[in-house]
């Protein structure tokens, strides 16, 4: 070999290993530091500088054939630049993202969680203020107004308007001193064309007499409209012949009058009466009004209303 090549591969070895010592009895490399740390096989020491791993584009990393666990690269493209190590203890890779945790958090929406997310006494919140916490029990408190869209089913008893634990008799506990409860607003068609509407639905009407309507077993029926009287009963036996009554009771009682009965017709009464017609005899009882002509079982009663100038059967 020509000396002077040979003096200048040895100089560019020696100026390659200048930075770099080794402990023998430690068997650790240090760079940039004379005694490396005895914990560590490679001490990297700078204040200037960084350490730079091996920068591949995501095909060239996914092209890695049967990476080691650990191993770590930097992808430079892709929609997740960054830091990518393998976790995988087989020959197939298993290649983890690095996110970046002040710009990205720790993206919990990016992935299947495998165990219980603990909160720790803190709320899940978008900015830090208000939110959602849980308690130990697993109850939910949800803090500032709040909006609920869709639908949704809440096992056991909610609270509204209050911390503490709703009544154990309530499904739905809803407290304020200051506010109401406001149920759905809608107009006649469009309370019309709620398909299959259970019994004891609630809903505000906004136009064609607005109030507010339930659904009973007969349609729907206005509730809270008119004049009502105290509670009151009539107590008498069942007609035998037909009868004609204009009700100034709430309860009209009839008992059992030992043969048959006569047609039950209701006269005239006052916009938004109520009336319940409680059925005690043995035999059914027979009611005309404005729903039409109808009967009540035996050991049965059914309700009516007043509205619009006629009775009409609510159940």
């Amino acid at each position: 070999m020509n000396k002077n090549l040979r003096f200048q591969v040895l100089a560019a070895a020696a100026l390659a290993t200048a930075s770099l010592s080794a402990s023998a009895q430690t068997g650790s490399v240090g760079i940039g530091v004379a005694t490396p740390n005895s914990s560590a096989v490679l001490d990297v020491s700078s204040t200037t500088k960084g350490m730079l791993v091996p920068r591949l584009t995501s095909a060239q990393r996914t092209a890695i054939s049967s990476p080691a666990q650990g191993l770590l690269v930097f992808q430079t493209d892709g929609t997740q630049p960054g830091f990518y190590y393998n976790a995988s203890t087989t020959s197939t890779a298993n290649w983890l993202w690095l996110p970046d945790k002040a710009g990205a958090g720790d993206n919990l929406g990016n992935g299947t969680a495998t165990t219980a997310v603990k909160l720790a006494g803190n709320t899940l919140s978008n900015n830090g203020t208000g939110g959602i916490s849980i308690t130990d029990a697993g109850q939910v408190t949800v803090t500032g107004n709040s909006v609920v869209t869709g639908s949704g089913n809440v096992g056991g008893s909610l609270a509204v308007g209050t911390t503490a634990a709703p009544v154990s008799t309530a499904a739905l506990e809803v407290s304020s001193t200051s506010k109401g409860l406001l149920p759905p607003r809608m107009t006649l068609a469009q309370r019309n064309v709620i398909g299959s509407p259970a019994v004891g639905l609630l809903i505000i009407q906004t136009d064609n007499t607005p109030g507010l309507y339930q659904y009973t077993a007969t349609g729907w029926s206005t509730v809270g409209a008119g004049n009502y009287t105290a509670e009151s009963n009539s107590v008498s036996t069942a007609p035998t012949a037909a009868v004609t009554v204009a009700p100034a009771v709430t309860n009209i009682v009839y008992t059992n009058n030992g043969g048959g009965n006569g047609a039950v017709t209701l006269g005239a009464g006052t916009e938004g009466q109520r009336l319940v017609i409680v059925n005690n005899d043995n035999e059914f009882l027979t009611v005309v009004s404005g729903s039409g002509t109808g009967n009540i079982l035996s050991r049965y009663a059914a309700r009516y209303i007043y509205t619009n100038g006629a009775w009409r059967r609510e159940s």
